[in-house]
């Protein structure tokens, strides 16, 4: 050790020492044991191990965190009131879904965490819808519900066991239906544009099933909540002329038809649900209510009067954004609010067809993936803002570098790559002076994630001139790459010339030197040089070529020591770790970044292990942050399986079809117990984009030079009379379609009439062995379920018993 780290090490003796006497000295003046002092000590260890903190995160931790101390405490004052289903739930000791809060300040949304986003393409605002269908304009704002009130009976969907839920035709459009007494309600939210700007609409349609005619009330409701927690309100105004509803001077619910009346509450007078159910109860006066609490309501009350088989229909409208005053009286006038918002829809309807209809396109006999694809294309194209793409329309509604590296891949997989121009054209931007990709502090991931991202791109588009733009951003990434590394360290260590400690992807546990970080650096180098070499920068591309040799040496070393220590060949998630949930961080050497074949003996110990210790029920359960069943990443694993050729890929991927919800979302963490969200955002970006990749890899996967067509096919699918098809479907070799003619016991592949640039070969999957092979090609190879053909085949027929 040097002089000059022997005075560091020094001053840092000193100061933790001089840390520790104050801690003591506080401790004891507040009669705080020397336990909680451990453990604090503890806590500090094992949360702080330097590399930083995202303070990027602040906000969004800020908005959180507040609602869910407001939820413990509000909750306490709220009986008798309409909560959201979530909390309801929550909140019921007949409910499976109850969560006491014990000791605990918090009371965020564990059990229900699941949502659908709603939106247009290429707008930078969602909203969402939840299960009951409260609708949340913006992220973290009050919400409208819709209730019916026969009689002296007021129904509300969020206290109703059975609610049906769907998206129609797969199109982010949520119409979600209950009973009332015999009259059915329907409210259909989307979001499409009055005169140029995007809006939610919303259509909440009362038939009555009765032969006789019925009189009841339609409630449309302001609520001091959301998906995520309580959401405070202090002003609550009606303005009868504009007939709007602003919450805290923000415009929130537009009616364009006046109401029969309008009722306002604050705390003391309670919920309006109170007040429309005992109409006796007295009463605040006026159209304004002011609520230091936060619990202020409204609620706008249409009677209607139904004839026997009749119905009704009142609409709204909703602003996407807080803060923003739509001109919703000549954008939608009373008279023509009903036909506008039908005709609105029915233009929606076509645009989004049109759009899902471009592209990439998957035909086979498998409603599960077939579906699985068509919709999250559709959420995928919702999430796309322009010159940006989220990880999710809510909580998740900003940008990350590690995310993007999903997202903007899968907007190339199903061929909208001028989309995924548009986002990564805004990453020189987010480029610090010292090269850091910044869209997170502390995240050391996002060099790598943005160069091979950048890279990835133009091997499937070729466009040269997108490189060349690209290439500066590239190499000052590199550069930023070069000076991070641990190069100090002692050669023994296993941190040694790696990344340093770091928050990385968030869900691998404290702050710590994490492989996932390198395994993105060694990809990003990788693309980095490959793009200087098609540029003819020779001595840029063997600076990052050999930045990444060293690296990957770094990396083996450390994997060799792991080894020593562990006793067997894994790839924990960081050096000094053993396999568990974060180890899900080491997949990414085989999926998406192909540093390290399936097969290996590392990734296959790795993979099989990581299912043995960490799956539930087919699906990874993550024990760390997340804490709840994973989509994503069980389809992550998934993609390991699949090229290795085994059908285990297909369980894991019906296990998360089985937990979608009715609208084909995914929450980032689905709670084992309830089946409904309970972490992250309710409809996560991430599972759509693994979802879309999954359905595209089973169609056909590009395996270093090779083609790989149904890598891991059904048997179902192979049915005499049964055809699949893929149509423009990106790849590394250029676009590709084909189809299969199933009859009898054998199956004809209608191959590419060529390639922009051909594979080596082209392989052919069928899920029995094979007995015969026809080509109109001579070159014909057959290995237990697989055929090898040449590129230039055209037709191939394959033969076998089933």
């Amino acid at each position: 050790m040097g002089a000059r780290a022997k005075l560091s090490s020094l001053f840092s003796s000193m100061r933790s020492r001089t840390t520790g006497a104050v801690i003591k000295q506080v401790a004891g003046r507040l009669h705080i044991p020397d336990s909680a002092v451990r453990n604090f000590g503890s806590w500090g260890k094992l949360s702080a191990s330097g590399g930083g903190f995202p303070t990027e995160l602040l906000p969004l931790g800020s908005d959180m965190w507040s609602g869910f101390i407001l939820t413990t405490f509000a909750g306490q004052v709220m009986e008798g009131w309409v909560l959201p289903y979530w909390l309801r739930c929550q909140t019921s000791p007949s409910s499976s879904s109850f969560v006491p809060h014990g000791h605990s300040w918090l009371t965020p949304n564990l059990t229900h965490r699941d949502w659908t986003g709603i939106g247009i393409c290429g707008f930078p605002n969602e909203a969402i819808v939840d299960p009951r269908g409260l609708l949340t304009p913006w992220p973290f704002a009050p919400s409208i519900d819709v209730w019916l009130k026969v009689g002296d009976k007021l129904v509300c969907p969020s206290e109703l066991e059975h609610v049906e839920q769907k998206v129609i035709d797969g199109l982010p459009v949520v119409r979600t239906q209950f009973e009332a007494l015999g009259l059915e309600c329907s409210v259909t939210a989307f979001v499409a544009s009055l005169d140029t700007m995007p809006v939610v609409l919303s259509t909440a349609e009362v038939t009555n099933a009765h032969c006789q005619a019925v009189a009841a009330s339609l409630v449309v409701t302001v609520r001091p909540y959301n998906p995520e927690s309580l959401c405070a309100i202090n002003d609550l105004v009606y303005d009868p002329v504009s007939r709007t509803f602003a919450a805290d001077a923000s415009p929130i619910l537009y009616l364009p038809a006046q109401p029969s009346r309008v009722i306002v509450s604050d705390l003391e007078h309670g919920d309006v649900a109170t007040l429309i159910r005992d109409p006796g109860r007295e009463r605040p006066r006026g159209l304004s209510v002011r609520e230091p609490t936060g619990l202020a309501t409204a609620a706008a009350v249409y009677d209607l009067n139904l004839d026997g088989g009749g119905d009704d229909a009142i609409c709204f409208a909703c602003p996407l954004t807080a803060g923003v005053h739509p001109s919703f009286n000549r954008m939608l006038p009373v008279r023509e609010a009903r036909e506008t918002c039908g005709k609105k829809l029915a233009e929606l309807h076509s645009e989004w067809s049109e759009l899902t209809s471009e592209g990439m396109r998957i035909s086979l006999p498998d409603e599960a993936v077939q579906k699985s694809f068509d919709v999250n294309k559709a959420f995928l194209l919702m999430l796309f803002d322009g010159k940006a793409i989220t990880p999710g329309p809510s909580t998740y509604h900003m940008m990350w570098f590690r995310d993007a590296a999903y997202l903007v891949p899968a907007l190339d997989l199903i061929g909208r790559p001028d989309m995924a121009a548009d986002v990564l054209s805004t990453y020189p931007d987010m480029l610090t002076k010292d090269g850091f990709f910044r869209s997170h502090d502390a995240e050391w991931d996002s060099n790598g994630q943005a160069m091979w991202t950048l890279f990835r791109h133009y091997l499937v588009t070729r466009d040269a001139a997108f490189l060349r733009d690209s290439y500066p951003s590239i190499l000052k990434g590199a550069l930023w790459l070069d000076s991070m590394l641990q190069r100090g360290l002692e050669p023994t260590d296993p941190r040694h010339g790696l990344l340093p400690a770091g928050v990385s992807a968030e869900h691998f546990g404290a702050n710590d030197v994490y492989y996932w970080d390198d395994l993105w650096a060694v990809a990003g180098l990788r693309a980095g040089a490959s793009a200087a070499l098609e540029l003819g920068h020779q001595a840029d591309a063997l600076f990052m070529r050999g930045l990444a040799n060293d690296l990957w040496a770094c990396l083996e070393e450390s994997w060799s020591k792991v080894e020593q220590r562990l006793g067997r060949k894994v790839m924990p998630c960081a050096p000094g770790r053993d396999v568990d949930a974060g180890a899900i961080g080491s997949v990414a050497a085989t999926y998406p970044l192909e540093l390290i074949d399936a097969t290996a003996e590392l990734m296959r110990n790795t993979v099989d292990e990581l299912v043995e210790r960490c799956f539930y029920q087919d699906m990874h359960f993550h024990r760390i942050m997340h804490q709840g069943l994973n989509a994503y990443m069980s389809l992550q694993v998934a993609q390991c399986y699949l090229r290795r050729r085994d059908p285990y890929a297909l369980a894991i991927f019906d296990a998360v079809w089985l937990h979608r919800t009715s609208t084909f979302t995914y929450p980032e963490a689905i709670n084992p117990l309830s089946g409904g969200g309970a972490y992250g955002d309710g409809h996560h970006g991430w599972a759509i984009a693994e979802l879309v990749s999954f359905a595209r890899n089973l169609m056909l996967l590009e395996e270093g030079d090779r083609l790989v067509l149904l890598p891991v096919p059904r048997r179902e699918w192979f049915e005499s009379g049964n055809r699949i098809a893929v149509e423009h479907a990106p790849t590394l070799f250029g676009p590709v379609s084909y189809s299969v003619e199933c009859a009898g016991s054998s199956a004809t592949f209608n191959l590419p009439d060529s390639f922009e640039r051909a594979p080596a070969a082209i392989e052919l999957n069928v899920p029995f062995e094979v007995a015969s092979c026809e080509s109109d090609r001579e070159e014909v190879e057959a290995r237990g379920n697989a055929v090898l053909v040449s590129p230039s085949a055209r037709t191939v027929t394959i033969g076998y018993e089933t």
